[in-house]
């Protein structure tokens, strides 16, 4: 999918965990459509830097915010709000992936689940009320949320247990969202993918295992992270009103509802 160079000209996303992977992606692809991005990171500044560097110096910003609690996340919210620019679109992309075997002593399992639900549901659930409401009161704008298929079906990987459940969790959210709000002008469309090639699923991985997990699929390969980033500056043009509330799957067929 090949927006026009400015599909989003003039619009304002902010996206969570723009350093690397799929968030770093797609802020390549919202600047290709010449958004105006915000580009959230944790630690990796340097990377959240290289992701939007196309973009000219009134057209970006970079906020640091630590996502694992609440306020962490209102905190990012005021401070995108004080950029002299109407937020039109929130990107809810960061998200943590902790192991959580389920026959680790029991401090291990905890821990796990603590994380995940921190970062992936409470913080991710403080960022998008505060959405909800600006966009509400204001009578427009989209969230688009990445959740996974594991949300879906379950975790196919017994050691990841807490991401699957967080990731469902978060999309019952935006649908909650999406349902309540459709006739204020909220927009809410969530995204499951597979297996992306630059996902947290085979980070660290080497070739050869990474190639046994795409033979794995129904088409033989990893899902493309560009696929996913055009998909999300697709949406964020609110070209599609009436997907508002629905779950969008990114997997080449191996998952099938």
């Amino acid at each position: 999918m090949t927006l026009d160079q400015n599909a989003l000209a003039g619009r304002t996303v902010l996206l969570t965990g723009a350093s690397r992977g799929i968030g770093a992606v797609t802020a390549r692809a919202l600047t290709s459509a010449n958004a105006n991005v915000i580009a959230q990171y944790r630690t990796e500044r340097d990377g959240a830097e290289r992701a939007v560097e196309a973009l000219s110096g009134d057209q970006k910003l970079l906020l640091q915010a630590d996502l694992s609690t609440p306020a962490g996340a209102r905190d990012l919210w005021r401070s995108a709000l004080e950029w002299d620019r109407d937020i039109d679109v929130l990107v809810l992309n960061a998200a943590v992936n902790p192991e959580t075997p389920i026959d680790a002593p029991d401090e291990t399992w905890d821990a796990g689940w603590q994380e995940a639900l921190q970062v992936n549901v409470i913080g991710a659930g403080a960022l998008m009320r505060e959405a909800t409401r600006y966009f509400v009161a204001r009578g427009s704008g989209t969230i688009i949320v990445l959740s996974s298929w594991a949300a879906e079906m379950g975790s196919r990987l017994i050691d990841r247990t807490s991401y699957a459940a967080s990731k469902a969790a978060i999309r019952n959210l935006a649908q909650t969202f999406a349902r309540n709000f459709a006739r204020q002008g909220l927009r809410v469309y969530v995204l499951a993918p597979g297996v992306v090639n630059a996902g947290m699923a085979i980070a660290g991985q080497d070739e050869s295992a990474k190639q046994a997990v795409a033979d794995g699929l129904t088409m033989g390969r990893l899902v493309e992270a560009d696929e996913l980033a055009s998909l999300v500056a697709f949406l964020a043009t609110d070209a599609c009103p009436s997907l508002t509330g629905a779950t969008l799957d990114v997997n080449g067929a191996s998952y099938i509802r």
